[in-house]
């Protein structure tokens, strides 16, 4: 993901800027990022900053403003949120980097034809939502520095735009952004923070007096892991060294410098304009901590929410690839053209039609794909030493030689899905109380994922031994491998493979 450019030839250059259009190795093809082809951990740090940091954070800032939480208790949410993703985080970007494959890709291993339809379709989707929002906050943004208009025409046009960098392999304005734009506005908002603290402490004691949100504790807390979390970190850290701390200091790097940060200088921004309209809070710290540098805000904001829904829609794009990226008329451009549409629905319909879209919205991407990868996560690490059952993962199989569907691995991701929906009242438009929300609900649904699916193959086991394998959907090639049952086995255990699916079909 928005791949760093590397001294080579322009021809090298261009080759590579083609081959990341065609499939950025997200398809059966060519799904597999070899191990001499992986990153430093601070190419992975730069990249998460990014992800991590921005005027959406402020925004959550003025939430937890919004929502009457004082600055202590906007820390202590945010430190929890944080925490609780770097859990489920680390364990997401091991799976990626021990395969080298996408979120989309495995689930094709793992979850069969069936579920992986399903899950890239959750992946097609639900970063969309953030594509909407993204693009009204930029809007937003917009007209609280020069007075524009917020239309829903303008609101759409940018959703849809937004995807224009990936048509060209996240290169240029994403790799300007990471080396210039957030390193702007990480030390502008570092600044903000100090004279808040040198000049205005007196003024941050206290909660918010008037405030108008009613969201409690856990459902703040659940808004943190939602805006956190993306769901593909696979696809991020395919890129990086196959070592289970290996994404540890990126993350804590972007949790710290951009999340918290950027979050607390969100409240006391808050707290000073006594605001809980972002338009207004935007225009007040640039004139606070920017000295009224208006042009200089706007070009900030706009190219580091470019950036940010770089990441959303790549994320989508994936998914999509997963599902048509093999048929041999299809491109990437295609999919990027597919998700794009669906971005501008989002646009209009997240923005303009779901009330406080924005927790719907960090609640959904929180569970649907998380539940997916976590189940991943048990099926390539647990099971092998459990079970004794071991699936290679060196390959990336066509659809023709994928299993039908995993059993209890479906089963599992569409109970845990539907238990996180009714825990953070996400089926409020069928008449649930707003007010339900049942603790660190993202959390409970990831591990109720993993602890159903490891019941599920236990149940298999027992009930059909001799059927285990089709039950878990094991493609043909891993029918036919002799494997040890317990070692686990994928590119990094087994690098002399690790072009395998280079020499698998195209999927039909």
């Amino acid at each position: 993901m928005l791949r760093m450019a590397t001294a080579a030839s322009p021809h090298a250059e261009r080759e590579t800027l083609e081959q990341s259009i065609r499939h950025d190795y997200s398809t059966s093809g060519s799904g597999i990022v070899p191990l001499d082809e992986r990153r430093p951990t601070w190419h992975f740090a730069s990249l998460w900053l990014t992800l991590a940091s921005g005027f959406s954070f402020l925004f959550l800032g003025l939430e937890l403003y919004t929502n009457g939480q004082s600055l202590a208790e906007t820390t202590g949410i945010v430190a929890l949120g944080g925490s609780i993703f770097l859990g489920y985080g680390l364990f997401a970007a091991y799976l990626g980097s021990r395969t080298g494959q996408t979120h989309a890709l495995l689930t094709r291993s793992i979850f069969g034809i069936a579920g992986s339809w399903l899950v890239s379709l959750f992946i097609l989707i639900a970063p969309l939502g953030w594509v909407a929002f993204q693009a009204n906050l930029l809007v937003e943004i917009w007209d609280g520095l020069y007075g524009w208009s917020t239309a829903v025409t303008l609101v759409v046009v940018m959703s849809a735009a937004m995807v224009f960098n990936n048509l060209f392999g996240f290169r240029g304005i994403a790799v300007f952004a990471r080396w210039f734009v957030t390193p702007a506005l990480v030390l502008w908002v570092l600044y903000l923070v100090l004279k808040v603290v040198l000049t205005d402490a007196d003024e941050l004691s206290g909660t918010p007096a008037d405030t108008v949100g009613g969201n409690g504790f856990w459902a703040l807390v659940g808004v943190v892991i939602g805006i956190c979390t993306w769901g593909n970190e696979p696809d991020v850290f395919r890129y990086g060294k196959p070592r289970f701390w290996a994404s540890l200091g990126a993350y804590a790097f972007g949790l710290t410098s951009g999340l918290m940060l950027f979050t607390i200088g969100g409240w006391m921004m808050a707290k000073l304009a006594d605001t809980t309209d972002f338009a207004t809070l935007v225009r007040f710290t640039t004139d606070y901590s920017l000295f009224g540098a208006l042009w200089l805000a706007w070009i900030l904001a706009t190219i580091s929410q470019v950036a940010i829904n770089d990441g959303n829609y790549y994320e989508s794009i994936n998914g999509g690839q997963n599902l048509l990226g093999g048929w041999h008329r299809w491109r990437r451009l295609h999919t990027c053209l597919v998700a794009a549409a669906i971005g501008a629905f989002a646009g209009w319909w997240v923005n303009f039609h779901v009330l406080d879209g924005f927790f719907y919205v960090a609640n959904f991407l929180a569970i649907t794909v998380p539940c997916a990868t976590v189940i991943m996560v048990v099926d390539h690490f647990a099971l092998p030493r459990l079970f004794g059952i071991s699936r290679p993962l060196t390959r990336v199989p066509a659809w023709s030689e994928a299993g039908a569907i995993n059993v209890p691995a479906f089963v599992a991701c569409v109970v845990a899905i539907a238990y996180g929906a009714y825990a953070t009242h996400l089926f409020a438009f069928l008449g649930e109380s707003p007010d339900l929300y049942w603790g660190p609900a993202a959390l409970e649904a990831w591990l109720l994922a993993g602890a159903l699916y490891l019941v599920g193959v236990g149940l298999c086991r027992a009930v059909a031994p001799g059927a285990v394998k089709g039950l878990l959907a094991f493609d043909t090639h891993a029918l036919t491998r002799d494997v040890p049952p317990r070692a686990i086995v994928d590119i990094a255990s087994a690098p002399h493979e690790s072009h395998d699916s280079a020499s698998a079909p195209s999927p039909s």
